[in-house]
């Protein structure tokens, strides 16, 4: 297993999703790929975009990710804060991961053949990489 920031972003959710008193059912990266999940409350997370800024004779990568927490019914109040904290504590060298400035969003929908609501909150993050 290399160690890149998708690999750091998916130890750190399989490590909340097990040790967390909200339970989820799997991380899956793009998405879900299960197609017999007990209960639809796992999360997805992917990249959104690369920008790049030159400063003169370097140019600065900055990578944006998102992460998904898909739970039926809701997330329970507080869990997007656990997840935002777990995702930007630098257990591991070289993450910094930081919340992006976007608005987390709400999104919803039905979970297959029943009238059960899910709720998909969706946090931006950012990891600032400086090249030269």
């Amino acid at each position: 297993m290399s160690n890149s920031i998708l690999d750091r972003i998916e130890k750190t959710l399989t490590k909340l999703s097990t040790e967390h008193e909200v339970k989820m059912e799997g991380v899956f990266y793009g998405a879900c790929t299960e197609s017999k999940l007990s209960k639809w409350n796992y999360f997805v997370f992917n990249r959104g975009k690369t920008t790049k800024n030159n400063n003169g004779t370097r140019t600065d990568l900055q990578t944006t990710y998102e992460v998904h927490i898909v739970h039926e019914g809701h997330v329970p109040e507080g869990y997007v804060k656990d997840v935002i904290d777990a995702l930007q504590a630098q257990d591991e060298p070289g993450t910094k991961l930081k919340l992006n400035n976007d608005d987390i969003t709400y999104d919803y929908t039905f979970k297959q053949n029943t009238n059960m609501v899910v709720e998909v909150a969706t946090i931006t993050f950012y990891h600032p990489e400086k090249r030269c």
